[in-house]
């Protein structure tokens, strides 16, 4: 275990020393954007700029502070800081994502397209799901980058109970839309419905990567670990729903404390009581 952490330490001091200036200039912009309710244009340069001085001025390699005295410097500086900020700053990726949501969840800009979308939500509120795929395949025939359209198909198929055509829908939503959390989520419940546990477990830890404080992607990785007798992380996602299902005072709540109740009972009947306790305190779970 000594041996272990070192290693772990040499590495992460290894990392920060191999850090460019635009790396540092990041790790402090990214902590400044944490401060921010809202971050806009003006914030977000307004973080980036002020770190970028304070780096830069205070690095002992005179040619970093030459290069940043010149016009052409900082426009590089800046455009490397464009480009690294969303791939390294986890609160600006978030906000990043939500707002990519809101553009891709959207009504079609194809009229003929959004009215045969309509038509198929009319068919799907009145349970018509057959009537509602031909209007939703009508969409995207006129609209082919129409994320909701390819959602709602792909629902209207997994009502229907056919989890391959649910499937592939979800998969042409997914391929316009790689973080849209309703196909994650759903493509995960098709998989987990045709009992192919592991593949639904690669989509929720989709969710949950893009997500984190969504419930829905811990929930579904949970159930599915548990299923395959991986009690470990299947609590670990199990509880963490819960605290955030009781956080959010959700409804589904009891869903997650009844699934937790479940595993416990099957890993009592396993005769591993003990191990259920242990992986509870590893998770700050407290046991009454």
């Amino acid at each position: 275990m000594k041996y272990l952490l070192f290693v772990i330490v040499f590495l992460s001091d290894t990392v920060s020393f191999a850090q460019s200036i635009e790396d540092r200039i990041a790790l402090k912009a990214c902590e400044c954007l944490r401060t921010k309710k809202v971050i806009d244009d003006a914030v977000y340069r307004d973080c980036v700029s002020k770190n970028m001085a304070e780096v830069v001025l205070g690095d002992s390699d005179p040619k970093v502070r030459e290069r940043f005295n010149t016009v052409e410097g900082i426009t590089s500086m800046w455009e490397k800081m464009n480009e690294i900020m969303p791939k390294n700053c986890e609160h600006l990726k978030k906000d990043t994502v939500e707002l990519k949501k809101g553009g891709t969840y959207s009504a079609s800009k194809i009229e003929s397209a959004q009215g045969a979308y309509i038509i198929g939500k009319d068919f799907m509120e009145d349970k018509k799901y057959s009537f509602a795929i031909e209007s939703f395949k009508m969409a995207v025939k006129r609209d082919k980058n129409f994320v909701l359209a390819y959602d709602d198909m792909a629902l209207c198929y997994r009502l229907l109970d056919d989890l391959d055509e649910a499937i592939k829908y979800y998969k042409k939503s997914l391929e316009i839309y790689p973080e849209g959390d309703f196909a994650l989520m759903n493509i995960g419940v098709a998989y987990s419905k045709k009992s192919d546990f592991k593949t639904a477990i690669k989509y929720y830890e989709k969710l949950i990567q893009f997500y984190p404080d969504n419930a829905e992607g811990y929930f579904g990785a949970g159930k599915n670990y548990a299923l395959l007798n991986d009690y470990e992380n299947g609590l670990k996602n199990l509880f963490r729903a819960h605290k955030i299902y009781t956080f959010e005072k959700s409804e589904y709540k009891d869903d997650s404390e009844q699934l937790i109740g479940m595993v416990y009972n099957k890993m009592k009947d396993e005769n591993k009581e003990e191990l259920f306790k242990e992986i509870a305190k590893k998770n700050d779970i407290k046991l009454e």
